[in-house]
């Protein structure tokens, strides 16, 4: 096996990674690349993200590009084999960088980038990367930092051919402090980027479970027919239900938790949450999942 991941990196090395992508029609003119369900490591290239495309009669509008130059390259060329259309515009949900890693790529082809305040803030020129500490020079390839074109602070609307793209933050932290959603009022489609997860557990390491759960309930409020989270399969008017009975029941027991003084050091053995126990990435994510959960809910008493 080793010998075999060994011959892979070296072909990468040589030939680029091959991602095998594979659009996905969600409905209309809207297509996914749905990333696998496991952290990244040199064998996925990083590809355990949701990144998806709207085709227009202008263009084609990207959200999320991605996790690599190669990722990128390779979903641009599925897309021109659905029509011959340039990328006008790429719209990027949040600064975790499996998202919008495909970013110079777009930039190259004349595209335009647009994002969260926080990518400004939090995304360095010249700075190392996880994606690029994880995956090495080789498969990291191409790859680089680049700037957006703009940034959004509240609410954006615009409109390419024939469909408009509503760009907005719901809270002022959530995933992250800077998550931004895309609404497609015409055909109902909700972009959500990692305000919502299914089939794999979340992190709260840049976010809040408080501000998780409102923008759930703001999600749904929309009552989209098509809601696309940043990881995961399930894009029906249910996504949001596993994630939100996940962190509702972790507060509630968190909260119990503190009413007893159950201390920090003694909560992530209470609270395993057996019903979770299956999701892809338990073991990486619960038990820090929680420990963040309880500074938060803590800090909100002792506030009180």
């Amino acid at each position: 096996m080793k010998i075999f991941i060994t011959i892979l990196l070296i072909l990468s090395s040589v030939f680029g990674f091959e991602y095998n992508l594979k659009p996905k029609k969600i409905t209309g003119d809207v297509y996914c690349f749905f990333g696998k369900l496991e952290n990244i490591n040199k064998q996925n290239a990083g590809n355990i993200v949701n990144s998806c495309f709207v085709q227009t009669k202008e263009g084609f509008v990207v959200i999320d590009s991605g996790p690599t130059y190669d990722y990128a390259s390779q979903a641009y060329v599925q897309m021109q084999k659905i029509a011959k259309l340039p990328v006008k515009y790429v719209i990027i949900t949040h600064d975790h960088d499996d998202h919008w890693q495909g970013n110079s790529f777009y930039k190259s082809k004349g595209a335009l980038l647009i994002g969260p305040r926080t990518y400004e803030q939090n995304v360095v020129v010249g700075t190392e990367t996880r994606m690029q500490r994880i995956l090495g020079k080789e498969l990291y390839g191409k790859t680089k930092i680049v700037k957006l074109d703009t940034i959004v602070d509240g609410n954006v609307s615009m409109t390419v051919g024939n469909e408009i793209f509503e760009i907005k933050q719901l809270e002022p932290i959530a995933h992250t402090k800077g998550d931004l959603i895309v609404y497609l009022p015409r055909s109902k489609v909700l972009f959500v980027g990692d305000l919502v997860f299914n089939g794999r557990l979340t992190s709260l390491r840049d976010g809040s479970i408080l501000g998780s759960l409102d923008a759930l309930k703001k999600i749904d409020a929309y009552h989209a027919k098509v809601i696309i989270g940043g990881h995961g399969y399930q894009t029906d008017t249910n996504a949001t239900h596993s994630l939100k009975a996940y962190l509702t029941e972790m507060k509630k027991e968190i909260l119990d938790a503190q009413d007893h003084d159950i201390g920090m050091e003694e909560i992530t053995k209470m609270i395993v949450m057996p019903a979770y126990q299956e999701m892809k990435l338990y073991d990486v994510l619960h038990k820090r999942t929680v420990l963040d959960a309880y500074k938060e809910l803590e800090m909100m008493e002792d506030e009180e």
